[in-house]
Parts: C-alpha cells; sequence; structure tokens
C-alpha cells in the first residue's frame, strides 16, 4: 500500500497508516473504522474516489470532503470535535 509507513517509536517499529481526513500517520489499520485522535475522523474507508459522498456512517452527514475543509480551518474534522482532538506527535508528523 503506498500509504504505509513505518513510525520508530525508541525500539519499536509500527506501521502507521494515513488518516484519510488530516493526513497524519495516526491510524494503524486503514478502513477499521478506528478514531484519528489529530482530526476525531473515523476511517470508514472512504478516500479521494469518493470523497464527496455522504455515507451516513459514523461520521453522520460529513463527506470526506467536508471534514477535509474543517480540518483546514479549525483543526478538527467539524468544530464541534474540537474538544477532543489535539496535536499530531512528532512520529505522526515526520512519517508523513
Amino acid at each position: 500500500m503506498s500509504w504505509m509507513r513505518l513510525a520508530v517509536k525508541g525500539d519499536v517499529v509500527e506501521e502507521r497508516f494515513r488518516c484519510p481526513c488530516c493526513g497524519f500517520r495516526t491510524l494503524e489499520t486503514p478502513g477499521a473504522m478506528a478514531l484519528c485522535p489529530v482530526c476525531w475522523w473515523e476511517d470508514d474507508g472512504q478516500e479521494e474516489d469518493d470523497e464527496a459522498d455522504v455515507r451516513l456512517t459514523v461520521n453522520g452527514d460529513l463527506s470526506l470532503r467536508e471534514a477535509r475543509e474543517h480540518f483546514v480551518h479549525c483543526g478538527a474534522s467539524h468544530p464541534r470535535f474540537l474538544p477532543y482532538v489535539r496535536k499530531p506527535t512528532t512520529v505522526e508528523r515526520d512519517a508523513q
């Protein structure tokens, strides 16, 4: 997979995948319904080819495109998630 990177934490090497919303390498498995702690997008497998679709799944009525726009403007996939997000770690940032 072209979007897989290895992140090194101490002596441990971990595979990390990029979040489709914020782009940081926060996910252990792509499309596994994992919540990104940096933007609060729940990765349901949506990518560029269907970014405008609203799937009405765990991300509610947000499309990936809308979530990305929110992230650029406020730092979360939606402003209501701002209390829950955090900055990316050095490993998540450097692995981009």
